[in-house]
């Protein structure tokens, strides 16, 4: 999952999850944090890969 596509999905979830009610939300809440969660260790792994190709570059 690329940076792009990863601030998508999160804008995804949140927007899925605000076209409900607000009681429909708070049945909802597990599910969106777990989705959101998923999406952000997906983009935080990615930024990570993408850190340790630019220091191996630079020593290169």
């Amino acid at each position: 999952m690329t940076e792009d596509e990863a601030k998508k999905a999160l804008f995804q979830i949140h927007y899925e999850y605000m076209m409900h009610t607000p009681k429909e939300r708070d049945a909802l809440y597990e599910e969106y944090q777990a989705k959101r969660n998923l999406v952000k260790k997906e983009l935080a792994k990615f930024l990570l890969e993408k850190k340790a190709l630019e220091r191996e570059n630079k020593k290169l």
